[in-house]
């Protein structure tokens, strides 16, 4: 099954987000995280990547920080998650941090590998500034894609039977997804020119977007119709968090530049307890996503972050039991 089959089946659908292990971890957790949300038959599994990093190691001259991939494994998580639950697989591909033949051999991989969809961002290039710094060398230079658009369009190429050097081999079939953000990215100064990107994003060939966490309906709903009004017609996926913390209010904002409702603020700030706590997230997000799905959305893609036993509860209150 693929994504794009997969939300034609006109009744809602859920996907899960899940993070490759730290180095030298297991996949057990994960394992158990996706093994939890089966019985709701998940359109598909996305699989992240952060190409970039930074870790202490030890060395002949003592401690040193160095570049470094904290969590690898994507590629090899994906596969595992495919084959142990028959599930479709999405693994993500991050412009920064890699050069364009490095990517373009992990496209080949995934393409014998049997992979047909993929997920395609920019990546965060904080970190990943210094690491070409420490280097000596430059970010987004010749050679590696600056931008989500690019790696796009390369995948596009690869699609096309057009592999580097400039030669001509067998297309590949893959379906590229990518990030939306209803409340704009960070790094663009304005709304609009953020979705100047989405759409050249599309142009070059992506055919699913999956939004950035949103904690209230509207900002996806207005973000949905601003895309139809530039004639984008692919499926617009949101992302769902739930927040369980009143820790969380600072925390993720600061992290993902998004905005929190007053009202999840309030549910959270009155909880007395981390049960009520819990229970206050767990009832935002369940209402959320009601809302979300009135709202038209074809699936709902949950960052579960490993959490199995809270995605199970939340989809019994949706759905029912399995």
């Amino acid at each position: 099954m693929r994504v794009l089959d997969a939300l034609e089946g006109g009744r809602p659908r859920i996907s899960i987000e899940v993070v490759p292990p730290a180095r030298g971890g297991d996949l057990d957790s994960i394992k158990a995280a996706v093994e939890a949300v089966m019985p709701w038959e998940p359109a598909f599994v996305s699989v992240t990547d952060h190409a970039g990093g930074r870790a202490w190691v030890d060395g002949a001259g003592g401690p040193r920080l160095v570049a470094l991939r904290t969590r690898p494994g994507t590629l090899g998580t994906a596969v595992a998650l495919r084959e142990a639950f028959r599930v479709a697989t999405v693994p993500h591909l991050v412009a920064l941090g890699m050069d364009r033949l490095a990517v373009e051999d992990l496209l080949i991989d995934l393409h014998h590998a049997g992979f047909h969809d993929v997920f395609a961002v920019r990546g965060d290039d904080r970190g990943e500034a210094q690491n070409q710094a420490e280097a000596g060398g430059a970010g987004g230079g010749e050679g590696r894609h600056k931008d989500a658009t690019e790696l796009v369009r390369h995948i596009a190429d690869l699609n096309a039977g057009r592999y580097t050097p400039p030669a001509g081999g067998k297309p590949t079939s893959f379906v590229v997804g990518v990030a939306g953000y209803p409340e704009k990215h960070f790094a663009a100064p304005n709304l609009e020119s953020d979705l100047d990107r989405l759409e050249e994003k599309v142009s070059a060939g992506a055919s699913f977007i999956v939004t950035q966490m949103v904690f209230d309906a509207a900002p996806y709903r207005d973000f949905v119709a601003a895309l139809r009004g530039r004639g984008i017609t692919v499926p617009v996926i949101p992302g769902i968090k739930p927040l369980l913390r009143s820790s969380s209010l600072s925390l993720i904002p600061r992290t993902f530049f998004v905005t929190i409702p007053q009202g999840l603020v309030r549910a959270l700030g009155e909880a007395r307890t981390p049960a009520e706590e819990r229970a206050a997230g767990l009832a935002w997000a369940e209402g959320l996503a009601r809302d979300l799905l009135d709202a038209g959305a074809p699936c709902l893609h949950w960052f579960t972050m490993g959490r199995g036993e809270t995605m199970r509860g939340l989809l019994e209150g949706l759905f029912g039991k399995a």
